[in-house]
């Protein structure tokens, strides 16, 4: 019999943390987005962003209510389950052999045999205050790193999430002032434990 070479896509996201499964759903937003591998999503790409956006503001208002918005925050985690898991199978429908191929998407991947746990390595953060008015976060890229989650502070204010990035290089800071303090810190997304370490925080004055 012919064994089969495809790319088996792994399902662990359904067992993962609340925060852990935000995470996640944005980074496959990141990555599915123009994807052209994955043109015939089953969950159209505009509804999947609903859904994560839906699952993002009910986990914000569980942490400040009580039992019904803990009922709202399971619908839309369940729902947003669903919906990953018919993104997964449609993905490993395609039979792709190519490993990249489906790394791209955002889903992880099952190796054949024993699937060990790889931690990433932490990234390295730089800022870039050479352009007058724009203040940019450049990250060293960390193999087997899918995206990275970068957080921002001004002065010594409070860590803002900048977002989650697919590039490394050219990340900006919005509506720096010059003359102001501006620190970032950065961490990788993606690998068997799901995220490395956050780097250390960096600090420049935005000229």
């Amino acid at each position: 019999m012919k064994k089969n070479n495809y790319v088996r896509i792994s399902l662990a996201f359904a067992g993962f943390t609340r925060e852990q499964l935000q995470s996640f759903a944005v980074l496959l937003l990141v990555c599915l987005k123009n994807n052209l591998l994955f043109p015939n999503l089953p969950v159209k790409y505009a509804d999947l962003e609903t859904l994560v956006n839906g699952y993002q503001q009910a986990m914000a208002a569980a942490k400040l209510g009580g039992a019904q918005q803990t009922a709202l925050l399971n619908e839309a985690y369940a729902a947003l389950i669903a919906a990953l898991r018919q993104t997964a199978g449609y993905i490993q429908s395609l039979g792709l052999t190519n490993v990249s191929d489906v790394l791209s998407s955002g889903f992880d991947i099952i190796l054949p045999g024993k699937n060990p746990q790889t931690p990433l390595d932490t990234p390295v953060v730089s800022l870039d205050n050479s352009v007058t008015g724009q203040l940019t976060v450049d990250i060293g890229a960390v193999p087997n790193t899918k995206a990275y989650h970068v957080q921002y502070a001004i002065a010594d204010g409070p860590l803002i999430d900048l977002g989650i990035f697919p590039n490394t290089l050219n990340i900006v800071i919005p509506n720096t002032v010059p003359g102001k303090n501006y620190s970032a810190r950065a961490q990788g997304v993606g690998g068997s434990t799901q995220y490395s370490s956050w780097s250390a925080v960096v600090t420049v004055m935005s000229m």
